[in-house]
């Protein structure tokens, strides 16, 4: 039995944290989507003092939480269709968004995951792009969103690495970065070691959304890197590459 929760924490917002959880979509809202209000409808929308605030405009809360739960199921089947390769696949992802004045997605990104694929990860943003949300109030809105996975309770969980675990690894994380051009706060990796060392998977954040291809070029490197054995059972670690 697996366990699907999500969260909505607000950027700008003095509280975040978890808003709800349950068990998984049973995909009868999965086409579910709001579509947007006209600017003379939203100006009739009582002003309650909170909202998701981005550069230019805002957006409740509320209104992001009604235009993601819909997507749950399909959120969910991103982790169910990897986990024949990927078998303890399971962690939380949280999203950074930006919406246009018809609400429509302008960029997504991971800000934040410890999920450790990136094709998972990639198949969530396809998921998240694809969400139409109410207009914001004021112009382009920001704000961040995510939910978590947990592996299978039947499952013995993966060792559960510290980022110094890489050993000598870490020299080649540092240069990974360098050729890579990762920049300011780099990017967080989170990697599944096999017995032997293989990374069977591995995937990560993004500092921003023009990030991508440092990205990617990162996890191709420490896909082929060989890693500490973590004996007979598999390994999942975090570790930052900047």
């Amino acid at each position: 039995m697996k366990r699907l929760s999500f969260f909505l924490p607000a950027f700008l917002l003095s509280a975040s944290g978890l808003v709800a959880c349950g068990g998984s979509d049973d995909g009868a809202e999965e086409e579910t989507e709001l579509s947007s209000t006209s600017g003379s409808e939203t100006s009739r929308e009582p002003d309650d003092g909170l909202g998701i605030t981005g550069l230019m405009g805002t957006i409740r809360p509320d209104q992001v939480e009604n235009a993601l739960h819909p997507r749950m199921g399909r959120f969910q089947r991103c982790f169910m269709e990897r986990m024949n390769t990927v078998e303890l696949l399971g962690g939380n992802i949280r999203l950074a968004f930006r919406i246009h004045v018809d609400g429509s997605v302008a960029w997504v990104y991971p800000s934040e995951t410890d999920i450790g694929d990136r094709e998972t990860e990639q198949c969530v943003l396809t998921v998240a792009r694809g969400t139409h949300f109410p207009r914001p109030r004021g112009g382009e809105a920001e704000f961040g969103w995510g939910f978590g996975l947990d592996p299978a309770d039947d499952l013995r969980p993966p060792l559960n690495w510290a980022a110094d675990a890489l050993g000598r690894a870490a020299d080649d994380m540092r240069a990974l970065g360098r050729r890579c051009g990762a920049r300011g706060p780099g990017h967080t990796i989170t990697a599944y070691i096999s017995p032997g060392g293989e990374v069977l998977a591995a995937g990560g954040t993004m500092p921003d959304q023009d990030a991508e291809q440092a990205l990617d070029c990162i996890l191709e490197g420490v896909r082929g890197t060989s890693m500490p054995d973590p004996g007979s059972y598999p390994a999942k670690i975090t570790f930052t590459v900047r």
